[in-house]
């Protein structure tokens, strides 16, 4: 079982500041290639901008990217997993929340990255093909032992 840790390694914890205008946001998304960040100011969390955000509250309401602040568009609710959870915890609590993306906070409430619903489900399959494996190789070994 994998931690959010293990999963996000030391990749670049991506983020922007509250300030910043959409447009400057959706160039460092596309950027970066990722399809979320999150909004930090101080050195903490408090908000995620996301592509949905993008489309609902930027796009959807025709409001102008040259001069609307993240702040006004941002997902406020921060719900974050410890880096030293499993992947099964970020999962469920996902799953719970319908969100793709999850911040992940280390000890001190730092921000570390983001964990997303991709990743754990990539994680989740390695798991189960490791486990066919283990099983059809258990099975065959048992069946087909030479000299039986």
């Amino acid at each position: 079982m994998k931690t959010i840790g293990e999963i996000i390694g030391t990749r670049e914890p991506y983020f922007v500041e509250p300030e910043q205008t959409v447009r400057e946001v959706v160039e460092y998304l596309a950027t970066k290639g990722v399809g979320a960040v999150a909004v930090c100011e101080n050195g903490a969390v408090v908000g995620v901008f996301s592509e949905r955000d993008l489309v609902r509250r930027v796009v959807a309401e025709g409001r102008d990217s040259q001069t609307t602040r993240i702040r006004e568009v941002m997902t406020g609710e921060v719900v974050s997993v410890s880096i030293e959870d499993s992947h099964h915890v970020a999962k469920a609590l996902m799953l719970d929340k319908k969100f793709r993306h999850l911040v992940a906070i280390d000890r001190e409430k730092r921000f570390r990255g983001f964990v997303s619903m991709r990743e754990l489900l990539e994680v989740d399959l390695a798991e189960s093909r490791a486990l066919i494996h283990s099983l059809n190789d258990g099975y065959y070994e048992h069946q087909f032992k030479p000299g039986d």
